[in-house]
């Protein structure tokens, strides 16, 4: 399996540990994994899921028995948060979601244990001039500084 679909594997992971599985990106990841070889029992009856109609709980469920049949073990609290941000960041910098619900996603740092705990002040300031100001819609300062705030956490979890 490539780093890129591990990455993105371990990131459906935590997020399942912490809050829920993301049903279409549980299906979809499914599906790549087949592409990738990996074509067991679990992987096969959650790509065969409908990535519309999957309940939260369902792709928990079906997520975990995908992760036991390839022996991945769960991620402690840290590394879950660590996983969550990152991907909520990059997929902030690349448009897949929009910056209201990144904002809002990165919440994830103010978790116990958080080795980027000392972000929640900025994210919170970010989510307040949203709801605040903004009514809930992102201006282009709003994307901006989430884009910054983005790249900071990156290179933080990620240094070059």
């Amino acid at each position: 399996m490539d780093d890129s679909l591990l990455r993105r594997l371990r990131a459906e992971q935590a997020r399942a540990l912490l809050y829920d599985a993301e049903p279409h990106h549980a299906v979809m990841l499914a599906c790549d994994l087949l592409v990738a070889g990996a074509n067991g029992d679990a992987v096969v009856a959650l790509a065969a899921e409908s990535a519309r109609t999957l309940r939260a709980h369902d792709a928990n469920r079906r997520l975990a028995a995908v992760t036991a049949e390839l022996g991945l073990a769960e991620p402690d609290l840290a590394i879950a948060v660590e996983l969550i941000a990152a991907d909520t960041c990059e997929r902030v910098l690349d448009r897949s979601i929009p910056a209201e619900v990144g904002t809002h996603r990165l919440y994830v740092v103010g978790h116990e244990g958080s080795p980027l705990h000392d972000l929640l002040p900025a994210v919170a300031a970010l989510a307040g001039r949203l709801e605040d100001e903004l009514g809930g819609r992102a201006d282009n300062d709003l994307q901006t500084r989430i884009d910054a705030l983005a790249r900071t956490v990156l290179n933080r979890l990620m240094p070059a």
